[in-house]
């Protein structure tokens, strides 16, 4: 099975630093992921139940924050016969599963759901849940029915931030969702990590919803600047108020995983 597991990104901004920034922004994540290089993710999956027949739910566990075990679910099709699209759903612990088992499953997805706990408001880094959500997308990237190319990240409610973190430790993200106020505590990192990302973004109307706007793509303009003598947008943003997020959803994603129209950042690792 390939390692997608790694190799992590160097992250660094193509600019010197904001002085706006966190110290040690950049050495402290590139400590933090090479210190986990060490720890397989190592995704484990059990039979669970199911409320529709052409579906599969397993229960899945990996290895977290320093190896600490993180519990969440895999919802794929039935005999599916090649490899998948994913998606990583990063949900608020205790939250009610919903409809989820009908939603991306049902159109061709791999759907893993994992239940972060809490932001922890007194880290600045945040360190426990930013890191938990890139071994997510990590342990989704191991399993052989997923294209480890294909893989989208959304994050909604109190846990929203991590899909920021995850985008901005990860350039190759397929998309990434972000629906949720971003907590006034780690506007700083966020902002950091908005602008190392390179992947197409869709956000929701909310607290600090315009300054990731303003700021996601900062590194990948920067590089291509470098590169070519010209500024433009090489990042895809949309701040949308669709009420109908199942729908929204969907279609976002569905869009930036398809194989003749995937996004792939010119990111070195």
């Amino acid at each position: 099975m390939p390692e997608y597991d790694l190799p992590l990104v160097a992250v660094a901004p193509a600019a010197p630093p904001a002085t706006d920034e966190p110290a040690n922004f950049d050495a402290f994540w590139s400590q933090t992921l090479a210190a986990h290089r060490a720890i397989e993710v190592a995704p484990v999956l059990s039979a669970a139940s199911a409320r529709a027949r052409d579906l599969t739910v397993e229960a899945v566990t990996f290895a977290g924050f320093e190896g600490y075990p993180v519990p969440g679910r895999l919802i794929t099709p039935t005999g599916a016969g090649s490899t998948l699209p994913g998606l990583v759903e990063l949900r608020p612990a205790g939250r009610a599963a919903g409809r989820d088992l009908e939603w991306l499953a049902s159109g061709g997805f791999a759907h893993l759901v994992v239940e972060l706990p809490p932001d922890d408001l007194d880290d600045p880094y945040n360190r426990v849940v930013f890191a938990d959500a890139v071994r997510a997308v990590q342990a989704l990237r191991t399993l052989a029915s997923v294209d480890p190319s294909r893989v989208a990240v959304l994050g909604s409610g109190p846990v929203a931030a991590a899909v920021v973190a995850a985008a901005g430790l990860l350039p190759d993200l397929a998309c990434a969702m972000v629906e949720g106020d971003i907590p006034a505590a780690h506007k700083d990192s966020l902002v950091a990590f908005a602008r190392r990302a390179s992947t197409p973004l869709q956000l929701t109307q909310g607290a600090g919803a315009q300054v990731l706007l303003e700021e996601w793509g900062f590194n990948a303009a920067q590089a291509l600047a470098a590169m070519t003598g010209s500024v433009e947008r090489v990042v895809e943003c949309v701040l949308t108020a669709e009420s109908n997020a199942v729908a929204r959803r969907t279609r976002w994603i569905a869009a930036h995983t398809d194989l003749t129209n995937v996004f792939v950042p010119q990111v070195a690792y």
